[in-house]
């Protein structure tokens, strides 16, 4: 892999170490500040919530690995190749997630 450049004031990244630095600071930035987050009770239920038949751990990885891997990440950061990597041990927490999410009617749009 050629010399990676940093910056107009900073010397090229000739070493591995230098250079996966470099992705990393580039790639992976820090999270950008957020207002105050709306911290939605996923465990009550609303007695006016729509009632519906709750997804499957099946239907979320046909949905999870039917989407491109090569998206950008939102705030978090956190990208679908990502999710798609941790799916074989995290199968169960990600499904509940989805259906406390889908049964509050709670859709983050970050």
């Amino acid at each position: 892999m050629p010399a990676l450049t940093r910056g107009s004031d900073i010397s090229l990244a000739i070493s591995l170490q230098e250079k996966c630095d470099t992705l990393q600071d580039t790639l992976y930035q820090e999270p950008p500040n957020l207002p105050d987050l709306i911290v939605a009770d996923l465990t009550q239920r609303n007695l006016d919530e729509i009632l519906y038949t709750e997804i499957s751990p099946t239907e979320v990885s046909e949905a999870l690995f039917s989407t491109s891997s090569n998206t950008v990440p939102g705030p978090s950061q956190i990208t679908y190749k990502m999710i798609k990597w941790a799916w074989p041990i995290a199968a169960e927490p990600i499904t509940t997630l989805f259906q406390r999410c889908l049964s509050k009617g709670y859709h983050p749009i970050q």
